[in-house]
C-alpha cells in the first residue's frame, strides 16, 4: 500500500470492509494459483459441459448481420480499421441505418469475428463457438477473484467455499447467460462483462492492495475496451466508485473520487471517438418500424406500464429462469396498463428493493451492494433511458445477473452456513445448471431455435415470420417433393399468424406471399394464391414480390377473367380504404390488370377514381372515358 494512501476510521455497521492489517494478512495466505486454482478448473470445466455442443453449431439470429453477410468482418484482417471507424451495422447495409434510437458502436466483438476470418480464410463457426465458450469461463474465474478481494473478509460457505467463488459458481450456471454464450453474436455481451470486472479488478489492485499505477492504468484501459464491446459497460462508471464504498476502508474517499474522475475522462474520450465515428445519436429520433420501436402504438402510460411489467419479468426469470426464449418482440409481450396487477406488483416489488438498498447502502452490507450492482447495470437496458428496440432479452440482464448472484450466494452463506447450505448450494447449481443444459440445443439452428421460441412467443409477429422462415430455407434445400410441400404446409401458418397479430409488418407479408406462391407451383390451387396474395396486398401493397409474381401470372396460360376480377377486387378494396398512400396502389395493381386488357371498365373505372384522388384529372378523365365506354 502506498504511503501516500490516507486510512480512516472503519465503518463498524459494514460487514465486509477491512482494515490495513487484515490486508497484509490476507495477502501473506492467499495465493491464487495455490488456493484456488482448482476453482478455476472447475469454472472451465462446468462451462464446458453445459456449452460444449455448440462447437458443433451454426450461425443463427444477428450472426448473418454481424459474420456471414457483414463485408467488412469477411475481410479479415484488412476488415479491422473499416470495423473500428464506422457503425457497427454499416459492414452489412452498406451505409449508416439508424434502425433504432441512437445508434450502434460495437466494433470490438466484430474485429475478433474479422480476426477468425484472417486466420481461417473464411467463416469457422465452431471455432466462434468454442471462443464463446473460453471467454465465458475466463469472465467467472475473474468475477470469482475479483469479489474475493472487493470482499475481503472470511466469508465462506461451510469453511471453504467462498463468497467470490460461490457467486462465480451461481453466475457460470444461470440459463438466462445461454443467449449470450450459444449465440456467437453474444460475445459482445461476454467481452463487455469480461473487460468491466477486469478494470474493476485492477482497480481494487491499486486502491485496495497497493498495487503500483501502471495497474490502474490497466484498469482505465479495460474500461474503454469494454466501451468498444458495448455500451452497457458505462454503468460501471458507477459500479466501480460504489465498491469501493461499501468495501474500501483503507483509502474509501480518495479511490471513490479518482476512480469516477478518471473513469469520468476515459468515457468523454470514448463519446468523442463514437460521436465522431457513427455521428451524435438523436435520442428523440421516431422510429416508426414496430420491430424496432415496440412502443409505436402505446401511450405514454402504456408504455411505461410495460417497461415496470418487464422489469418484473427480469425478476422472475432470474429466481425461476424457465420458461426462456429469445424473442420478446411485440407482442410476446402485450401492451400493458396500470390496473394490471402484475405492473403494480413489480412497480412494488422494485420500489422496496429500491428502499432495502437505501437502507442497506448505509451499512454498506453484501445485500446492498448486489442489490446496487443490479439497479445501476439494469439501468441501460430498462427502456427507460434509451429505446432498445425491443421489450426485453435474455442477454440484456447478463451483467445486471452478477448482482442477484451474488446476493444468492451471500444469502445461501449468511442463514445456511453449515453442510445444509453446502447441500443448497450443490442443489441449486445443479438445478441451474441442468436447465442451462437443456437450454443449449436449441440454439442448433434457426429451426430448433425457433420451434422453441414458438413455445413461449406465440404472441409475437416477429417470431412467427422467423419460423416460417426457417421452413422455407429449409424447404429451398430439401429434393423430396412431399417434403418440400409438408415444409410449406408447415409455414404457412406461422406467416398468417404473423400478419393477423401485426399486419403492417413487411417481412410477415413478404413471407406468407412467397409460401403461397411456392405451394401454388406445386398444387396450382390458384384460389387459394389469390387469397393470401390479397391479405398481403391490402396490408403491404408495397412487397415487390407481390408485383413480380403477378406479373409472372399474367403470361401464364391462366383464365384471364379471373386474372383481371382479382386486380379489381383488390384495387377497388385499396380504393375504398381511403388512405392517400393506398390511391397510388389502387392504380399499380390496376394498371396489372390493365396490361392484360386496356379497356377493362371496371379497372379503368378504379384507376379513375384514384387519379381522381390524388388530383391527377387529366389521367382520371382519361380512365374514366374508357370506363363510360367513350
Amino acid at each position: 500500500m502506498s504511503k501516500k494512501q490516507k486510512l480512516v476510521k472503519p465503518n463498524t455497521n459494514s460487514e465486509s470492509t477491512i482494515k490495513p492489517k487484515e490486508i497484509t494478512e490476507y495477502l501473506s495466505k492467499d495465493n491464487f494459483l495455490k488456493n484456488h486454482w482448482w476453482k478455476a478448473i472447475i469454472l472451465i470445466v462446468l462451462s464446458l459441459i453445459i456449452y460444449y455442443k455448440t462447437a458443433n453449431y451454426g450461425y443463427v439470429l444477428d450472426d448473418a448481420i454481424v459474420i456471414e453477410d457483414n463485408n467488412y468482418t469477411k475481410k479479415g484482417f484488412g476488415g479491422i480499421w473499416d470495423l473500428m471507424t464506422t457503425e457497427s451495422m454499416q459492414g452489412y447495409f452498406g451505409e449508416q441505418k439508424n434502425l433504432v434510437q441512437g445508434n450502434r458502436y460495437r466494433p470490438l466483438s466484430l474485429v475478433t469475428f474479422a480476426i477468425e476470418y484472417g486466420i481461417f480464410g473464411e467463416k469457422n463457426p465452431g471455432f466462434s463457438h468454442i471462443m464463446n465458450i473460453l471467454l465465458y469461463a475466463l469472465s467467472c474465474i475473474l468475477l470469482m477473484r475479483c469479489f474475493q478481494l472487493l470482499i475481503f473478509k472470511e466469508h465462506k460457505l461451510n469453511g471453504w467455499i467462498d463468497i467470490g467463488f460461490i457467486t462465480a459458481m451461481l453466475f457460470c450456471v444461470h440459463p438466462l447467460h445461454v443467449e449470450a454464450v450459444a449465440n456467437i453474436k453474444g460475445r459482445d455481451e461476454i467481452m463487455a462483462l469480461l473487460f468491466s470486472i477486469t478494470a474493476l479488478y485492477f482497480m481494487v489492485k491499486h486502491f485496495m492492495y497497493g498495487a503500483s499505477k501502471n495497474v490502474f492504468y490497466a484498469g482505465l484501459l479495460c474500461y474503454f475496451l469494454g466501451l468498444l464491446s458495448k455500451e452497457n459497460t458505462i454503468t460501471f462508471l458507477g459500479v466501480i466508485p460504489v465498491s469501493f464504498y461499501f468495501f474500501n476502508d483503507t483509502t474509501r474517499k480518495s479511490s471513490i473520487i479518482k476512480s469516477l474522475l478518471w473513469l469520468g475522462l476515459v468515457t468523454f474520450i470514448y463519446l468523442i471517438f463514437r460521436f465522431n465515428v457513427s455521428g451524435v445519436p438523436n435520442l428523440s429520433q421516431k422510429i416508426n418500424d414496430l420491430m424496432n420501436n415496440p412502443f409505436l402504438e402505446m401511450s405514454g402510460l402504456e408504455k411505461l406500464a410495460t417497461i415496470t411489467y418487464t422489469l418484473g419479468l427480469y425478476l422472475k426469470l432470474l429466481l425461476v429462469p424457465y420458461p426462456l426464449t429469445h424473442d420478446y418482440y411485440p407482442y410476446a409481450i402485450p401492451i400493458m396498463n396500470w390496473g394490471s396487477w402484475k405492473v403494480l406488483l413489480s412497480f412494488l416489488l422494485y420500489g422496496a428493493i429500491t428502499y432495502f438498498g437505501y437502507k442497506e447502502y448505509k451499512k454498506r452490507s453484501i445485500v446492498g451492494y448486489g442489490i446496487w450492482f443490479y439497479l445501476i447495470t439494469l439501468t441501460i437496458v430498462s427502456n427507460i433511458m434509451i429505446n432498445l428496440g425491443t421489450f426485453m432479452n435474455d442477454r440484456f440482464i447478463y451483467m445486471s445477473s452478477v448482482g442477484y448472484c451474488l446476493i444468492l450466494g451471500w444469502l445461501i452463506i449468511k442463514y445456511l452456513n453449515n453442510k445444509i447450505g453446502v447441500v443448497v448450494f450443490a442443489l441449486v447449481t445443479l438445478t441451474l445448471g441442468s436447465l442451462s443444459f437443456i437450454r443449449v440445443p436449441d440454439w442448433e439452428n434457426a429451426i430448433t431455435l425457433n420451434r422453441s421460441a414458438m413455445k413461449v412467443s406465440q404472441g409475437s409477429a416477429r417470431a412467427n415470420t422467423f419460423m416460417s422462415t426457417a421452413l422455407f430455407n429449409e424447404y429451398k434445400v430439401t429434393e423430396d417433393p412431399e417434403k418440400k410441400l409438408a415444409l410449406l404446409n408447415e409455414a404457412y401458418p406461422y406467416a398468417l399468424k404473423s400478419v393477423e397479430i401485426t399486419p403492417n409488418y413487411f417481412n410477415a407479408n413478404l413471407m406468407l406471399a412467397g409460401i403461397e406462391g411456392e405451394r401454388y407451383g406445386m398444387t396450382n390451387n390458384l384460389d387459394q394464391l389469390f387469397t393470401s396474395f390479397e391479405t398481403a396486398i391490402l396490408n403491404r401493397p408495397d412487397v415487390p414480390f407481390l408485383t413480380e409474381y403477378l406479373r409472372y401470372l399474367n403470361g401464364k396460360n391462366i383464365d384471364k377473367n379471373i386474372l383481371l376480377n382479382f386486380y379489381h377486387k383488390v384495387g377497388r378494396k385499396l380504393l375504398n380504404a381511403r388512405v392517400k398512400d393506398n390511391f397510388k396502389w389502387a392504380i399499380h395493381y390496376s394498371r396489372l390488370g390493365l396490361e392484360i386488357n386496356p379497356y377493362q371498365k371496371e379497372l379503368n373505372q378504379v384507376a379513375g377514381e384514384a387519379y381522381n384522388f390524388l388530383g391527377d384529372k387529366i389521367n382520371a378523365e382519361k380512365h374514366l372515358n374508357i370506363a363510360a365506354g367513350q
